[in-house]
């Protein structure tokens, strides 16, 4: 009964978390509220005992893309309201997220105590092998083409971007390192005699 309580209430703040990030004008405000919902779907994932995907979502979602995603926001401008805007007004709604986020790493951490016995768990394993062994086993077994053509889609997706943003534009200057290199000394520095000039 108390995990499902932990459960409804975890997912009462994911639908905040989410509508959050739709309503509010200031990006940096629905970006902190991204944070949060990542990391409570996380924790419902830990709830679920999926722990692989619990720790793959909040490292790279939280870890890379998200700071990804401030970085630029901050960097942007977007509005004058962002640029009016300092850490002192986002540092009360981003104590409040901590906040939040501290409470469930709580809970999850009561879940996982010796209080409650192994027979209570949500998903019962079948095995005594992990989640990431099982889900690797069947990953590159079972899927193994599947897993091939998604990361041939990535490395050509990675190849796209790439070649899209060395697009030659005019008036650039660029640096070639051979020519730099092969350049002879007595042409880098011409002497000027100051009197046979006037």
């Amino acid at each position: 009964m108390i995990k499902e309580l932990i459960f409804y209430s975890f997912s009462s703040v994911l639908i905040c978390s989410s509508l959050a990030v739709v309503l509010f004008r200031n990006p940096v405000y629905s970006a902190v509220s991204l944070i949060l919902s990542f990391i409570t779907s996380g924790f419902l994932w830990l709830l679920l005992e999926a722990e692989f995907l619990a720790i793959v979502l909040i490292l790279v979602y939280v870890g890379a893309v998200m700071v990804l995603f401030l970085f630029v926001i901050m960097m942007l401008n977007i509005n004058k309201e962002t640029e009016k805007s300092s850490f002192n007004s986002v540092a009360p709604f981003a104590v409040f997220i901590g906040l939040i986020i501290v409470a469930e790493l709580i809970t999850i951490i009561w879940i996982n105590s010796s209080q409650f016995s192994t027979s209570s768990t949500v998903i019962q394993q079948s095995s005594q092998m992990g989640n990431t062994l099982l889900l690797g086993t069947e990953l590159f077994t079972n899927y193994i083409l599947d897993f091939e053509i998604a990361g041939f889609i990535l490395l050509l997706a990675i190849i796209v971007a790439i070649s899209l943003t060395l697009r030659p534009r005019k008036n650039l200057k660029t640096q070639v390192a051979s020519e730099q290199i092969n350049v002879d000394p007595k042409k880098r520095m011409k002497l000027v005699d100051l009197k046979e000039t006037k």
